[in-house]
């Protein structure tokens, strides 16, 4: 599995807040059970948006940038 789609938050942004990004592990009887990651943002309307899928584990961190 690899990016299934090019997301222009740009247009999301300037629209609807993103109100949060999840990742999600996905373990699916079919594939035996070999964990997968789902990962997508959520919109301030409730509407989902796929980001991508991953064979690999993402890392996440936190950034924090205060601007003066």
């Amino acid at each position: 599995m690899s990016m299934t789609n090019i997301i222009d938050f740009e247009k999301y942004i300037t629209k609807q807040s993103i109100t949060e990004i999840r990742v999600e592990e996905i373990r699916d009887k079919d594939l035996n059970y070999k964990p997968y990651w789902y990962i997508y943002c959520v919109l301030k309307n409730g509407k989902r948006i796929e980001i991508s899928q991953s064979k690999t584990k993402p890392q996440c961190y936190k950034q924090l940038v205060i601007y003066k």
